[in-house]
């Protein structure tokens, strides 16, 4: 995979060495923090005690993974900054969004997940509904955070793709079985510092390759020849928006924008933060910290790419994801490119240790309190523990057969969209939700985003069945995600319009349950309800 592309880079043995120590590193963390885990809440939730140094780099290094880094550079690479409207810049909204409106208010519940929240307001079928969503989520997140890190090792190195896969999963399993997110948010924490020292190395010398700053603005350029640095969709003869017009163009953007910057807002990856905050104050800063922090952090290898394909790198469209590593074997000196390549890893292992964890405090706390509402939380903290290689075998299935990692995280945020973010929000914001609307609008967004798919598909199918993405194996790729992510917007629409109607005509018949906090007061009572 990739031979043609990156080769072994000659540094490869001290790239492996390091790769090495900072395993030690993470089992470390894991052996030194195991004193402080006595119950689930200290395993899934550091005690609920993150302050904001750790609370920020635990956020970051949920998004600073595969797709932050090599999917970006790819898709910034084919389209501009267009093609990564999905991300870097979507996620942004989402956690200003996140620290903005719902943090305090989620931090302040006292709930050890967000399926206690879907339980307490919506009963308990809307809260299994919604586990079923997470764990497809995070399990397909975490497949494909397995595929990037056995791609790098083996591409870099020649080692063993999927040995590096075992490795890294064994090692993850036991940091979280015994450490938890108190040994997690510490390897975050030097993985943060890593990864922005490697891509702030990596970013003036390719540039400097380039020509400096004013060829890249001037000379910009993609491989869909899209106007590179518009955000926005341009006039048709332009490009439109990644060549889709009319109304296909406005749901590709509009989706571009809803599939992770609101689909990703009920996600629990993200909200397991906002419960293991310090307080409510940490909670809602560390999420608008985090969001500019990963404007900037995220837009480097989106210049990368770009700078690369102005640069003359021809890639196979299918191996677009390799631009970071390319750069790194031809351009970086050997000290830097071990640097960056363990950095990378390092970013992608701490991703997998972390959704590894939340994959199984969702199975072990509330698939478990399913079944026996009256355990203890000695018996929580063993089925978490249980679930945790439960959750990465599962990963490991995944990442056997799926490759597309930017398309397969994105993913994950328009599934949610579709079927949660109506009751999520709803529920948090209009006194008047009900479990009869919430389900209804759960099994409408799903339905009709599949009717939806149908109907856009045709049409996404003849945009994309060119000669070039043809012959590069992609047109048939293209056209089916394209259609699933057009297709969301308009099932999102209608999930949010049933929800409302449903929950109006049912009101007697399925009186709404009130949002409190841990002390019982109401908080269903206006967006702006500041926390004091």
């Amino acid at each position: 995979m990739g031979e043609d592309v990156v080769s072994v880079f000659q540094s490869a043995n001290l790239i492996l060495i390091f790769l090495g120590l900072f395993v030690l590193v993470i089992l470390y963390m894991g052996v030194r923090y195991s004193g402080k885990v006595e119950e689930s809440d200290d395993l899934v939730l550091a005690g609920r005690g993150l302050s904001l140094p750790f609370l920020v780099p635990s956020i970051l290094a949920t998004w600073i993974c595969a797709g932050a880094m090599m999917g970006a550079a790819g898709e910034a690479y084919t389209g501009g900054l267009q093609a990564v409207v999905w991300d870097p810049f979507a996620p942004v909204m989402m956690m200003l969004i996140v620290g903005v409106f719902f943090a305090h208010r989620l931090r302040r519940s006292g709930y050890t997940t967000v399926i206690d929240f879907m339980n307490d307001r919506f009963g308990k079928r809307m809260g299994m509904l919604y586990l079923v969503v997470q764990m497809l989520s995070a399990i397909g997140w975490l497949g494909g955070q397995l595929v990037a890190l056995g791609v790098i090792v083996y591409l870099t190195t020649g080692f063993s793709m999927m040995t590096a896969i075992l490795i890294a999963a064994i090692v993850m399993i036991v940091v979280s079985y015994i450490g938890g997110l108190w040994a997690l948010s510490r390897v975050d924490a030097i993985v943060l510092v890593l990864i922005i020292v490697g891509l702030l190395i990596m970013l003036p010398i390719v540039i400097g390759e380039l020509g400096g700053w004013d060829v890249f603005f001037a000379e910009g350029d993609n491989w869909l020849e899209v106007p590179t640095f518009a955000i926005t969709p341009v006039a048709a003869d332009d490009g439109g928006f990644l060549w889709y017009t009319g109304f296909l163009g406005l749901a590709y953007y509009l989706s571009a924008w809803a599939a992770l910057g609101l689909g990703d807002v009920p996600s629990q990856v993200i909200l397991q933060r906002v419960l293991a905050a310090k307080d409510e104050k940490v909670a809602r800063q560390g999420f608008i910290i985090s969001g500019v922090m990963y404007l900037f952090i995220g837009l480097i290898p989106v210049a990368i790419g770009i700078a690369m394909y102005t640069w003359g790198l021809d890639l196979p469209l299918d191996k677009v994801e390799m631009v970071l590593p390319w750069v790194a074997d031809n351009f970086l000196p050997p000290w830097a490119s071990v640097l960056f390549v363990v950095s990378l890893a390092g970013a992608i292992i701490s991703t997998v240790g972390n959704t590894c964890l939340i994959c199984a405090t969702m199975a072990g706390h509330n698939l478990f309190k399913y079944f026996k509402p009256d355990a203890t939380p000695k018996e929580e903290l063993r089925m978490v523990r249980l679930a945790i290689p439960v959750t990465m075998f599962m990963a490991l299935v995944i990442a056997l057969y799926f490759e597309t990692v930017y398309k397969l995280i994105v993913f994950s945020g328009a599934l949610q969209l579709c079927t949660i973010f109506a009751p999520f929000v709803l529920g948090f914001f209009w006194k008047k939700a009900n479990a009869k609307g919430a389900i209804t609008s759960f099994f409408t967004g799903l339905i009709s985003w599949v009717v939806f798919f149908f109907m856009i598909f045709p049409y996404t199918k003849e945009s994309n069945f060119e000669e070039e993405i043809i012959e590069a194996g992609l047109a048939m790729d293209w056209a089916i995600w394209d259609a699933l992510y057009m297709s969301m917007v308009p099932a999102a629409i209608l999930a949010f319009v049933v929800m409302i109607v449903v929950s109006l005509k049912t009101q007697q018949s399925d009186p709404p349950k009130v949002f409190t906090d841990s002390k019982g007061n109401p908080m269903t009572d206006g967006m702006f309800s500041w926390s004091k």
